[in-house]
Formats: C-alpha cells, structure tokens, sequence
C-alpha cells in the first residue's frame, strides 16, 4: 500500500532535495505534504503545501494548532520531521528561539502525528559532545549506544527532541528514528565551512581565511543524496532509535579547504584566524562510525568526506 508522506522544513537546503525524492518515488508514496515556516509562491506539482511556524507558543496564535489540524485532515502514515533552527551558536539576544523552534515544534509533530504514524526526525551527530577526547584510552569513534553530552544549545535541543520521540514510541503513539546527521553538502547548499571557503575564494581576499589553529577541527561531511537514502531508507524501515549518518572517514578544516580550491580551481594560502575566533561550544573533533545504519542496507555513494565536498563544489562552478 502507498504511504502518505508530510515534510516539515520543506522550503530548506534538506527538505526541498527530500521532497524532490519522494515526488521520483509515486510508486511508493501516493501523496506528498509540505509545510515550512515561509508561504512557498511556487509549490511543487503534486504537493499539497502548508505554511506553519512550529515553535509558537501563543495558543491564541492562528498558526499554534496548526500541526493538529494538518495532521488530522491529511493522516500522514510518515512524518520527516526537518523544520529546526540550525543556529549552532548561541544568539544573546533571543536565547530562548532555539529551544522554540527545535524543541517545541518536534513535541507539536510527533503529539499530533496519527498514532500508528512513522516519525522520522533529522537530529545531529553533535549530541555526542567531546566527552570521547579527554581521556587518552578513549573509543575509536561513537556509537549509537554511547553516552551523549552535547556542549551547545543546539545539541542539547536535538537530544531534547530524539528523547521526546524516543517516550512517544514507548508508549505505541508512533514509531520512528533518529538520524544523527554530520555537516551535509549538496549543490544547494546555504550555509556552512563549504559555503563559506567558496565565497571567500571567489573574493579579492588574496588569502583563504579559516578559523583555528593549523589544522583546524576534525569532521565528516555528507552528501546531500546519500543523507536522503537514509531518511527514505529508515521511513520505509520498522526499525526505532538512533542512527549516525556519516560517511567512512572525517577530515580536517586544511583537507575541507584544499578540497574547495581543487573543486573551485582557485588556489590560495591559508591564513589560519587562530583558537579565538572559534565559539565556545563548538566540537572540534567528530568521529562516528555508521555500521548500525549500513546493516540496515545504507551504501553511501560518497563514503569519504573528500570526494563528497569536491564533487559537490565542482557540480556548483561547472568545472
């Protein structure tokens, strides 16, 4: 039987490529629902799309129902939950938006989801926190049955929201599962270190500006297509909890740059803005290992970190 499918955060870098994908996929999801915070102009054919903002709290506010009234007119049998705020670092100024927007808006989805509903939430591989790395007989890399102490507000919103669905499918409302997802590139992509070095490679700057010290952190990136099989992979799936969804390796911020200048065929020095520049909270070293998700039949096309960034630069220049 053919699924019905909602997508929250479907106007973003992730949701619009996910949308794309079930669109392909008619044989198996017969109807298509997408909601983001900003009304879409141009909705995709053969969507239905809602304009919604999650993280409300006003129960007087028009939109702070809004998931309950979604859900209970279309029955949506999965739910990809993307909408979140992906503010890494901590805004002084609305400190409490973040937890609003992540925390509030995943209780909304999964408490108004059909029961019986499959949830399948985009979580962080940043729940971990650093806690690996200060001790010298520490694991090789994380694993989804170790212990999680994220260090940023973003990371505890996203160990927040996996507990969260976590209660709900202990008590039979919903099934689902939580992708712990790395720093993910695609020719879309609107933000982050890729985005970043591209801009500034592309400027006058005759340097290449990177935060830290030589070498830099220590991360895995994910291609775009490969984060969308595992989100498609699991929603199809009756298995529940937690998966890391990286490739084989992690390389550093000098190895990220290196690999947009390939990608670029611009080549520049890199002037290293030294331990300062970083903010607090940020986790500067990323091992996680993917086996849980690959026995699952997960095959990233992109198994490293190298190949995924300099193909995705080279799709956006042309080169």
């Amino acid at each position: 039987m053919k699924k019905k499918a909602l997508v929250t955060g479907s106007s973003g870098f992730m949701g619009r490529s996910l949308v794309d994908k079930l669109l392909l996929m008619s044989d198996v999801f017969s109807d298509v629902v997408t909601m983001s915070r900003s009304p879409v102009i141009n909705a995709r054919p053969n969507t239905t799309h809602f304009t919604c903002d999650l993280g409300l709290c006003d129960s007087e506010d028009y939109y702070y129902e809004c998931m309950h009234k979604i859900c209970a007119q279309k029955k949506p049998d999965i739910i990809f939950h993307l909408a979140a705020n992906p503010l890494t670092k901590l805004d002084e100024s609305n400190p409490n938006k973040i937890i609003q927007d992540n925390i509030t808006s995943t209780h909304k989805v999964i408490h108004s989801a059909p029961k019986g509903c499959r949830v399948i939430l985009a979580s962080s591989i940043t729940v971990y926190g650093d806690w690996m790395f200060e001790a010298d007989d520490g694991p090789e890399f994380y694993t989804e049955d170790m212990t999680t102490k994220p260090t940023s507000l973003y990371a505890i919103t996203k160990r927040t929201s996996e507990s969260i669905l976590e209660s709900y499918c202990k008590m039979d409302r919903v099934s689902g599962a939580s992708l712990r997802l790395c720093a993910t590139v695609g020719p879309n992509l609107t933000h982050g270190v890729v985005k970043d070095f591209i801009r500034k490679l592309l400027s006058a700057n005759p340097y290449l500006e990177a935060l830290g010290d030589y070498p830099g952190s220590t991360k895995p990136y994910l291609h775009i297509n490969d984060a969308i099989d595992a989100f498609i992979l699991l929603a199809l799936s009756d298995v529940n909890g937690a998966f890391n969804v990286c490739p084989d390796d992690q390389i550093t911020v000098e190895e990220v740059a290196h690999a947009v200048m390939n990608g670029c065929g611009v080549q520049k020095e890199i002037k290293w803005m030294g331990e300062g520049a970083n903010w607090k909270g940020d986790n500067r070293f990323i091992k996680a290992g993917n086996l849980k998700l690959k026995q699952l039949g997960w095959n990233p096309q992109y198994p490293h970190s190298k190949d995924c960034i300099r193909s995705v630069v080279e799709k956006i220049h042309g080169n």
